[in-house]
């Protein structure tokens, strides 16, 4: 079997999977020249002609000081990671909901795989968070996946989503200093010099 049979397979079994694609910003267009088969048998000569195919552009990136948390995961952890990083919205949220739930076992049904139960799949969501793989947000069942390890989006993005965490983790501290500062107490962390 040739590369590109072999890669016109893998992407009908993903479509099948995963549906096709209605939005096209998620879909890039690559060409290639393709031995072709029908003419060249025919004719009895080697015939290329070009052929293309649309593939996904849209993906999830996973950063290199992840591998040893993702190595303490177990296997139900591992593919359940997968998919949240796949499903997560642009600002890496996902929820414990029976959507979110019913959606992972449906694929897993696809592919022939036993379904996780509902507590399997609580589990799951709080040993990666034990992990810090993920943190649970102020909404109920509401989590995060950590930017500092998956990030769909620009670098850009990352650093926005990132300094957001931050400066909320931050936040009251921060508060406390700018009232300090708005009565005129000079806090002990800050001091001013004195002018010779």
């Amino acid at each position: 079997m040739i590369l590109s049979e072999y890669l016109n397979i893998i992407i009908l079994i993903n479509q099948q999977i995963n549906g096709i694609l209605n939005n096209n910003e998620k879909k890039k267009v690559i060409s290639y020249l393709a031995k072709d088969v029908s003419r060249s048998y025919n004719e009895q000569l080697e015939l290329l002609r070009f052929a293309s195919v649309a593939v996904e552009s849209a993906f999830t990136k996973r950063y290199f000081n992840s591998l040893l948390l993702l190595m303490k995961l177990s296997k139900s952890e591992r593919i359940f990671l997968d998919f949240i990083t796949e499903e997560m919205d642009d600002n890496n949220f996902i929820a414990n909901s029976a959507q979110v739930r019913d959606k992972f076992n449906s694929l897993l049904t696809k592919i022939g795989q036993d379904i996780y139960s509902d507590t399997t799949i609580h589990r799951c969501f709080a040993n990666l968070a034990k992990s810090h793989l993920i943190s649970k947000t102020k909404g109920r069942g509401l989590y995060q996946v950590s930017p500092v390890f998956f990030f769909r989006g620009s670098e850009e993005q990352r650093a926005k989503v990132l300094r957001n965490i931050l400066e909320a983790i931050n936040k009251e501290p921060i508060n406390k200093l700018r009232r300090k500062l708005l009565t005129g107490i000079k806090p002990s962390s800050f001091q001013v010099p004195e002018p010779d």
